[in-house]
């Protein structure tokens, strides 16, 4: 499964005019959702959205639209949110339909899309009850897509542990229980941002950190492995050291962003001596470190190829393919997707 970004779609267009598009697109903040009472905008593009999706669907590939919730939008307001739409009395999504998840329901019908990703990401998780809140709320939205002939799928934040001594995201994850979200049709894990998780430079992503999300997974909700899609990063990040030695994320960079870093800073000093969580480091001319963290194709099919080996022997199963889906479609490197490329090769192995 692809991810399109909304406000990079121009950059997974020119994407996939190099490589082709085989894989289910999940169209990412083109419902922004307003938790204040429940209504949903369009979020701002950079490309003919219209002209992407008709190119998946005429080949048959579905469409699924994610429905996520601006940052400015406090914790609070979106649990609050969380509850309105799990107590609201359930009624058939008809087009004068007025629910929350009527709402939701109603947009993925016009949108012509094939099913909803709910990408909620911010939520109190001292709000009372909303673990079950939430699960209800997920579970009613199933059954009203369901009626209309959807799928529906959660974007689930990474999680390893339980318990919060044991897990660096337990604040930001604790309103999803996973063993009671296991029913909905598919799952996304976000196996994505380790070094926001852990507030200093590093991978992204890490064959360790992965490793103790499949055994999470498998000791909660070992029945949902074979719907579960793992979410890998195709992007990297920068970080910089302040002059009293705190460091601070920088933005987002693409495969194309890091090459041309690399060919601006020709004497790198190395931090990772792995191969499979690649990055850069220099000293600028006042003084200040950076590091840039990010993947290349053979880093992520190295990590997807031992995460694939791992799930293969808990399901006893030599043939279970991983799931797979990359954020964002046109961060890659030019060797990723497309024909005889990286991608196209660990599936065809």
């Amino acid at each position: 499964m692809d991810w399109v970004f909304n406000i990079t779609c121009g950059q997974a267009m020119n994407s996939y005019n190099n490589g082709q598009m085989k894989a289910a697109i999940a169209y990412d903040s083109a419902a922004w959702l307003y938790p204040s009472d429940g209504h949903l905008v369009e979020g701002t593009q950079d490309c003919d959205r219209a002209a992407l999706l008709d190119q998946a669907r005429n080949q048959g590939l579905p469409t699924l639209i994610t429905v996520g919730v601006d940052s400015s939008w406090s914790e609070q307001e979106l649990a609050q949110y969380i509850d309105q739409a799990a107590s609201q009395p359930q009624v058939p999504c008809s087009a004068q339909a007025t629910t929350y998840i009527c709402d939701i329901v109603n947009w993925a019908i016009d949108g012509g899309y094939a099913g909803v990703i709910i990408d909620f990401e911010l939520v109190n998780g001292k709000y009372p009850t909303i673990r079950t809140k939430f699960a209800t709320f997920m579970q009613e939205l199933q059954d009203a897509l369901h009626q209309k002939g959807l799928l529906c799928g959660i974007a689930l934040i990474h999680k390893i542990s339980d318990k919060p001594e044991e897990d660096p995201s337990f604040q930001g994850n604790f309103f999803e229980d996973w063993r009671l979200l296991s029913r909905l049709d598919f799952l996304v894990v976000m196996t994505v941002d380790l070094d926001l998780s852990l507030g200093k430079p590093g991978p992204l992503v890490s064959i360790d950190w992965v490793e103790k999300q499949l055994d999470y997974l498998w000791q909660t909700i070992p029945q949902a492995l074979s719907k579960t899609i793992f979410e890998f990063p195709l992007y990297g990040r920068g970080w910089q050291q302040d002059a009293q030695g705190k460091w601070h994320p920088l933005a987002d960079e693409t495969c194309q962003q890091v090459n041309t870093e690399r060919a601006a800073h020709p004497s790198l000093s190395q931090v990772s001596t792995d191969a499979t969580t690649p990055e850069l480091a220099w000293t600028d001319e006042s003084g200040s470190h950076h590091e840039v963290w990010y993947n290349t194709a053979s880093s992520l099919v190295a990590i997807m190829t031992q995460l694939q080996e791992k799930a293969r022997g808990l399901l006893n199963d030599p043939h279970y393919r991983l799931p797979t889906s990359f954020w964002y479609r046109g961060a890659e490197c030019a060797d990723f997707f497309g024909q005889g490329n990286s991608l196209e090769a660990f599936y065809h192995k």
